[in-house]
């Protein structure tokens, strides 16, 4: 780590827009304190099935809720698009509020709060992005971002585990990026400092074999790799895998479309799909076209989308577009 490009976020975001910048700092914050608080609460955390039988947990729950106060107390304009539903969040406010209190030492009031999904500003979050994973031990993410005037600006995402055998630097990271302002990490055991470093995606040499990040539940991406070929996958939970890619523990995360029939959303990829390119990573659909984040709910993904290390046109780029057999200038 070069000490020296090491940074305040005062000081990343001096130039920024007083407005934004004092909505950066809060959602740093918080999630500093959900990421704390999500470990201590994970060995005991009690599991729902929703009406989708996918898993939700105390844990998503009350990350929402701080939220939503957070957002009321300090910026009631602005919008929240968020993954769990109002009616759920009402049935264990009180559980939810006995375990912000003991687990991450926050005082929440027993009150759901409603916010619109439209404004000027609007926050896109998911409060636990990779619940298998958080309940398995293994790697998660807490993500945040907001859109202005429908644009994204921000993206933050919060790695709190650290898995025994599973050495990635993503493990106990919080990163960030703002559109135009660059990639910043802050490392686990670099909390007290509240310094953060620039992430430059590494030089995009051809590694062998190149480590590829495929979903553990979506797509089947993971097929299509040969025994002993030049690619091997590396399965992982959430979107930390953009992280992973932009600070050059793996090469490339493809993603396919959701064989499930859902569709995709935008909390699952946007925080940090902004990350990987303020970091100097491509972030492309499978044709080749770029990824429109919305202030909505839903995103489309033709057939799906590569984030990789490197440009258009460098040996990663081309060996994307031999893997899924394009023509690499079409990817």
């Amino acid at each position: 780590m070069n000490l020296a490009a090491m940074k305040s976020v005062e000081e990343i975001l001096e130039d920024l827009d007083p407005a934004l910048s004092g909505r950066i700092v809060k959602a740093l914050d918080l999630l500093r304190v959900q990421a704390r608080g999500a470990e201590r609460l994970r060995e005991g955390v009690r599991t729902i099935i929703k009406a989708d039988r996918s898993p939700v947990t105390i844990a998503d729950l009350l990350h929402q809720s701080q939220l939503q106060h957070m957002l009321a107390r300090e910026f009631p304009a602005d919008g929240l698009i968020s993954e769990e539903p109002h009616a759920l969040q009402v049935q264990v406010i009180e559980e939810a509020a006995r375990a912000s209190a003991e687990f991450y030492g926050v005082a929440l009031e027993a009150e759901v709060i409603e916010l619109p999904e439209s404004g000027e500003v609007v926050w896109i979050f998911d409060p636990i992005d990779g619940t298998k994973g958080y309940l398995g031990g293994r790697y998660y993410a807490i993500a945040l971002g907001f859109f202005r005037k429908g644009e994204p600006v921000f993206g933050a995402m919060a790695v709190p585990a650290r898995p025994a055998g599973r050495p990635l630097r993503i493990g106990g990271a919080l990163a960030f990026a703002v559109r135009g302002g660059g990639a910043w990490v802050e490392h686990a055991g670099a909390e007290g400092s509240r310094t953060f470093e620039r992430i430059r995606t590494a030089a995009a040499e051809l590694r062998k074999p190149l480590r590829v990040a495929v979903s553990l539940e979506h797509g089947n991406t993971h097929g299509r790799f040969e025994q002993g070929g030049d690619a091997v996958p590396v399965k992982l939970d959430s979107q930390a895998k953009y992280l992973a890619v932009a600070l050059g523990e793996l090469d490339v995360y493809l993603r396919e479309r959701r064989k499930d029939g859902h569709p995709d959303v935008t909390w699952d990829h946007m925080p940090g799909a902004l990350i990987a390119a303020e970091a100097g990573c491509t972030v492309r659909q499978f044709d080749g076209g770029p990824i429109e984040f919305a202030p909505r709910p839903v995103i489309r993904f033709d057939e799906g989308f590569v984030c990789h290390r490197g440009g258009r046109g460098g040996p990663i780029h081309r060996w994307v577009g031999e893997f899924l057999g394009h023509r690499s200038g079409n990817v």
